[in-house]
């Protein structure tokens, strides 16, 4: 039988853009996570998904919302990478739903996670939680994410690869700086050089745990 759940706290640095400044923040997580194969060794392999998240794709990233002005000239004149949110303002409160439709989307049914609690140096000591009904999850309804050519593709905080904002490219939609191994749920960094990885997704409807789904 899979094993009982249990929680894992980890934190992250960011640099958030509001409207026209820079700021530094640490982002405070728990996650309380619930097996659902026996298989320990398959259980540690995704829980290694979970940890090079926040550890890796999280840290060091600049977090926002598409619409801002600094937000595009920084992707169009730096290598950074970045959180892009689908809100006016990089609120904690949107920061927690995106990170729990997130890591939810890469543990692909292997692990659940069925509450995420967030807060942040920036986030004056409030901590916002997120289940699987949280009323949250409905901010990430959004229309109109991609170009008419790919519209019926999810936004990144609903797949499992490791993007943490949408761009699309000559050859398809940005699908992140790491992959995933594919025998060993494992991650293999992209060469920058060979340009930015992408590739055009099979449009395959289906229902993850804690998500709301979003509007076509």
């Amino acid at each position: 039988m899979p094993q009982r759940s249990f929680s894992w706290p980890v934190s992250f640095k960011t640099i958030l853009v509001v409207d026209q400044e820079l700021f530094h923040n640490t982002y405070n997580i728990r996650l309380f996570l619930r097996p659902t194969v026996s298989d320990v060794s398959e259980q540690s392999l995704f829980f290694e998904r979970a940890k090079f998240l926040f550890e890796q794709v999280f840290e060091n990233t600049i977090v926002t919302n598409r619409g801002n002005r600094l937000f595009n000239t920084l992707r169009h004149n730096t290598v950074n990478r970045f959180v892009e949110l689908p809100s006016s303002h990089p609120v904690d409160q949107i920061m927690a739903t995106v990170c729990f439709t997130k890591i939810n989307a890469i543990l692909e049914g292997k692990i659940f996670v069925d509450k995420l609690e967030l807060s942040s140096y920036q986030g004056d000591g409030i901590t916002y939680t997120i289940e699987k009904d949280s009323p949250e999850l409905a901010l990430l309804d959004v229309d109109n994410w991609f170009t008419e050519k790919y519209n019926k593709f999810d936004p990144w905080w609903l797949r499992p690869d490791t993007a943490t904002y949408d761009a699309e490219l000559p050859k398809g939609i940005y699908t992140g700086n790491y992959s995933w191994h594919p025998l060993q749920q494992s991650t293999k960094r992209i060469d920058k050089e060979q340009g930015e990885n992408a590739k055009i997704y099979k449009f395959t409807p289906r229902i993850l745990d804690g998500d709301k789904g979003k509007k076509k």
